[in-house]
Parts: structure tokens; C-alpha cells; sequence
């Protein structure tokens, strides 16, 4: 039903995902702002400047709160890293870090560690692996904390502004029953007066924790924890090249097998992925590399059922990497020896961990 709403441009201005934890609310609620801020046709695999902020997390026509929005926040930066383009987002996340924990005498010295690093770009970039370490120690110990009405203060100062890169604005509230009174009630006028162009999505996972009068303005959309076999389904409808078997025998090269041994055992120095990347090329087996990559990747989707999310994130993105890469030496001019090499660089240590 949902798909269908979205394709025939009928989608309500206020959802509401209830399920149980691990049902896909929240990726799903993540993807429906993808597709209403996206400037181009919303497909899938859309690269434009929206979507690729969607997908960070850290687009400013998107408005997250949640009790566990730092943790996924800062998971990504800890994943993909910061460039002066979205510093301002690493910042605006650093800020509600530091008032998630401020007063609370545990974490005095983190607290004065971090605002120090807010302050100076250079310092933020020299202790940046050392900043993740310890906010990604903290946030589990401060995940109980409710979504109290500043949150939803701001997020109406965020409505009432025009759209940025995307199409449209959109809320999220990701647990929402976590909402106090005084968030809830504050939360009532916002969805009253939500202004043309934006939508808000809740996820909970207990609607009745939620005022009726919240519930009965929103459209709801039930979700169910899938089977082991329903996902598997849904991850070989979405790459239909993996097959009940996995891997073919007769699609493995003896040489690509040896490659990739050659990538899990030692080192894997640059120089290392430069002679393997040469080797292939002088071959002319790029294609047939990443036909082998895709199936042993492929070979692992029964391992993901239950995996965090985290994981099962990680795994799409390595797919899209490999299926991408794939299509530039196929289908374009792109140099096959720096697309491969490039891709060595950057996939080959989450393949073969």
C-alpha cells in the first residue's frame, strides 16, 4: 500500500510505522524521505545530491529525533568519515551530543574534551577516530532519555523553513512513544499546522503509547518481523543473479579464487592491491572479477538474517559498489585499471573480513 501511495503521489503529510524492533521502520521510514526529497525520479538507485544526503543522514531537508539517532548519526561519520562539505552536519550532531549529556557529573571530562573539538576544525580532524571512540561509548548509556519538548521545538522551526536541496521537508520521529506529555502536546500543533510541501513519519513500536489524538492523524502502516525465508526472498528478488546454490562451480576462475586468497591471507598493502589490480588488467578479467565478487557476496545473504542493521547496510553498499564498478568498465569509458584499483582500495577489507 505504501508503494503504491508513493507512486500515485498520494502520500499523507503524516505516517505512522508501528512494528516491533527490527521490522524495517526505521530503514523504511528513511527511504520514503529519500524518495519525497529527491529533485530527480526517485529510483532506487538515484545518486543526486539529495539522496546521497538522505542516505548520511545529514541532509538539511530531513529532521531526525529519536532516543537513537546519535548512535545511527554517529555510526555513519564513524563509517564514512567528514569533509568541510557536511562539517556543519558533524557539528549540529556534536551540539545535541553534548546536550544529551550535559549535567550528568558521570561524563564531565568527555563533555569538556568534546565541546573543545567543536570549537577548532583542526583539532576535530587530528582526534576525529578518537571523538567516535568515545561518543559510541557513551550514547548506550544515555539511550534510556526521553524526546522531551526542545526536540520538538526545533523541529517546527525546521518545518516552517523552505526546502533546501530536496523537493520536500520531511520529520522523522523514530520512537516516537518515547515523547513526553509535554512533547506530545507540543507535537499536536505541529501536525495540525504541517505546512505544505513536508511530511511527517513516526515509528514506534507500540502505537498505544501515543496519544489517540496523534494516532488519528496520522495514515498507519503495520510492520511485521520477516521470516528467515521471507528476507531471503526479498534479497535474491532484489539481486536475482544469486541462486538457490549460490555460487556455480563453473563460475569460478581457478585464478580469481587465487586472488582472492591471495586478499585474505597477509597484508594488504597498497603495492599489494596494485600488483593483483595489474594482473587482472593485463588479463582482461576485470568483468570476470566482479561477476566472482558479486556471487561470493551473494553466497553470504543467508548469514544476514539476523544481523544488525548496521551489517545488512554495510552488505548493500558493497553489492551496489561491486554491481557500479562492474558497469563502468562495461558500459562506459572510465580507465578499467583505476576503477578496479580503486575499488581494491576501498571494498576488499570489508569482503574478505
Amino acid at each position: 500500500m505504501l508503494e503504491h501511495e508513493i507512486r500515485r503521489g498520494k502520500l499523507p503529510r503524516s505516517l505512522l510505522f508501528h512494528g516491533p524492533d527490527g521490522s524495517g521502520k526505521f530503514l523504511t521510514a528513511v527511504e520514503v524521505a529519500r524518495i519525497q526529497s529527491c529533485r530527480d525520479n526517485g529510483e532506487p538507485e538515484c545518486g543526486c545530491a539529495s539522496c546521497a544526503a538522505v542516505r548520511r543522514l545529514s541532509s538539511v531537508d530531513m529532521f531526525l529525533i529519536c532516543r537513537s539517532n546519535l548512535a545511527k548519526s554517529f555510526d555513519l561519520w564513524g563509517r564514512f568519515g567528514f569533509s568541510d562539505e557536511n562539517r556543519q552536519y558533524l557539528i549540529r550532531d556534536l551540539e545535541r551530543f553534548l546536550n544529551s549529556i550535559g549535567g550528568d557529573g558521570r561524563y564531565e571530562k568527555e563533555y569538556r574534551y568534546v565541546s573543545g573539538l567543536v570549537g577548532s576544525k583542526s583539532a576535530l580532524e587530528k582526534n576525529f577516530g578518537e571523538l567516535i571512540d568515545i561518543v559510541s561509548d557513551i550514547i548506550p548509556s544515555a539511550s534510556g532519555r526521553v524526546i522531551t519538548i526542545d526536540g520538538i521545538r526545533e523541529a517546527q522551526r525546521f518545518l516552517s523553513h523552505r526546502s533546501g536541496v530536496g523537493e520536500r521537508r520531511v520529520l522523522m520521529i523514530d520512537g516516537a512513544e518515547a515523547m513526553n506529555d509535554e512533547a506530545q502536546n507540543s507535537f499536536l500543533k505541529v501536525s495540525e499546522d504541517t505546512p505544505e510541501g513536508s511530511c511527517i513519519i513516526l515509528t514506534v513500536v507500540n502505537k498505544e503509547r501515543l496519544r489517540p489524538t496523534i494516532v488519528s492523524r496520522c495514515r498507519l502502516y503495520r510492520f511485521q518481523r520477516l521470516t528467515d525465508d521471507k528476507k531471503e526472498m526479498i534479497l535474491k528478488r532484489r539481486w536475482p543473479g544469486c541462486s538457490e546454490k549460490g555460487i556455480p562451480q563453473e563460475g569460478r576462475p581457478d585464478d580469481m579464487g587465487s586472488v582472492y586468497e591471495r586478499l585474505q591471507s597477509g597484508k594488504r598493502s597498497m603495492h599489494q592491491l596494485r600488483v593483483i589490480a595489474d594482473e587482472i588488467n593485463k588479463k582482461g578479467n576485470e568483468a570476470v572479477f566482479f561477476d566472482y565478487t558479486l556471487a561470493l557476496l551473494r553466497e553470504r545473504i543467508g548469514n544476514l538474517h539476523d544481523g544488525p542493521v548496521q551489517r545488512v547496510c554495510e552488505f548493500e553498499r558493497l553489492l551496489r559498489a561491486t554491481e557500479n564498478a562492474k558497469r563502468s568498465i562495461l558500459f562506459s569509458n572510465s580507465n578499467r585499471e583505476v576503477v578496479l584499483y580503486d575499488f581494491l582500495l576501498n571494498n576488499i577489507p570489508k569482503i574478505v573480513q
